[in-house]
């Protein structure tokens, strides 16, 4: 049956879905970012860097890659996995999530910065959140219902930004209670994608034991999620180590601009991904939209750092100037890991679940190899080079494997 778009407008209609959706979530986490910045200093700044980086971590581990193998068993819609299958087991692996969660803490609290009880907490309920809306998510774009999570994205954002400027101008907001905004709202998001996950779908699939089936299935991606934050993350944890919570401040706001910019190349990825898994699109069509899209990428990350050099200590504060010392080679580095992001989109639309994750272990490996040698020696210079030096190889390694295993996969 021909469809009544061409590919390049259903593609850009779908895109753009995605795009505002994650757009909106940039945009709160920009607004966050500035309101915390300028009221906690780079210190309280940098304490709530480093428990999103415990939330994503655990994460990454705790959900064991099924938001990726069940988005993708939705997508090829089969019929041996439906949308009740992944929901029970998201539910099913919050308690894993909570007590990795609850290790984090306690470990980066006794070798780095002790974390008063509230704030701890905080992070534990934040990690929680952050797997459960995150699952849910992925469920929903299994099921390429994009604007639900349009609508779930848009109304978190509005509530984060009013509970922080409230807290700031009722003299209430810490990093404890910051967390807590960040770690609530999601939560009730999640709970609410659930609930319309159960609606105009089948359920439960045919298969006779789905959660094996997923769990298998997520092994490779769960790998490949947890090296990608090893590559994109580790650096924050090693900072606040070696220099402390200050560092590790100025280093996500000379990275706020870049990794905000960083919703495009995720969004395109990501319909490229949905629409291959699903059939509809071509590999030779979908590495010309790369190669576009990419350089128009690059174009608007040199235009960014041209004003971000100069409005950065205007808009954080004037703390947070050493930030441009760093601003020039971390965008370099975002460059780099364009070509990885639409590359692995590459990989989810074509390849088999086994070959997605390889790209990002090797990246993993060069990343961390390198933040450990770099940062205690040169710190945040050391921590910007490492991520040039480590994309660099991430997007070498995701071109080399997109085309072995595209090869692999024809007939």
């Amino acid at each position: 049956m021909r469809l009544p778009f061409g590919w390049s407008d259903r593609l850009r209609g779908e895109a753009l879905i995605v795009l505002l959706s994650r757009m909106s979530n940039a945009v709160a986490g920009f607004a966050l970012v500035l309101i915390t910045a300028r009221a906690l200093g780079p210190e309280g700044r940098g304490e709530i860097a480093l428990v999103f980086t415990i939330a994503w971590a655990t994460t990454n581990l705790a959900d064991l890659g099924t938001h990726t193998s069940g988005r993708l068993r939705l997508l090829q819609g089969d019929g041996t996995i439906g949308p009740l299958d992944v929901l029970r087991l998201t539910v099913a692996l919050l308690p894993f999530q909570v007590v990795l969660a609850s290790g984090a803490v306690l470990v980066v609290s006794a070798f780095s910065i002790q974390f008063s009880w509230a704030f701890g907490l905080s992070a534990v309920l934040l990690s929680a959140s952050t797997m459960a809306f995150n699952s849910m998510v992925f469920l929903h774009y299994g099921l390429r219902r994009y604007g639900a999570v349009l609508a779930a994205e848009c109304v978190i954002a509005v509530l984060e930004i009013v509970g922080i400027i409230g807290l700031w101008y009722s003299g209430d907001l810490s990093s404890t209670t910051a967390v807590l905004v960040m770690a609530v709202v999601p939560a009730a998001g999640a709970l609410w994608l659930g609930a319309r996950s159960r609606t105009g779908a089948s359920g439960r699939g045919a298969a006779q034991h789905p959660w094996r089936e997923l769990v298998i299935d997520g092994f490779s991606p769960m790998l490949g999620s947890i090296s990608l934050f090893i590559a994109l993350r580790i650096d924050r944890i090693l900072l606040a180590v070696a220099a402390g919570a200050r560092s590790v401040g100025l280093f996500t706001i000379a990275l706020a601009i870049p990794e905000t910019l960083r919703i495009f190349p995720k969004a395109f990825g990501q319909v490229i991904a949905d629409r291959g898994r699903s059939g509809l699109d071509s590999v030779p069509s979908v590495r010309r939209s790369i190669m576009r899209f990419t350089a128009a990428h690059w174009l608007v990350l040199g235009v960014s750092v041209v004003v971000g050099y100069q409005v950065l200590p205007v808009v954080f504060g004037d703390g947070f100037r050493e930030a441009r010392d760093i601003l020039i080679v971390v965008t370099l580095a975002e460059a780099l890991l364009c070509i990885h992001l639409m590359y692995q989109a590459v990989l989810v639309a074509f390849a088999r679940p086994v070959g997605i994750g390889v790209p990002q272990v090797v990246g993993a490996v060069v990343v961390g190899t390198l933040d450990l040698v770099m940062i205690p020696t040169w710190g945040l210079q050391g921590a910007a080079w490492a991520c040039v030096i480590g994309y660099g190889a991430l997007a070498l390694t995701s071109v080399r494997w997109a085309d072995r295993e595209l090869r692999r996969a024809s007939p």
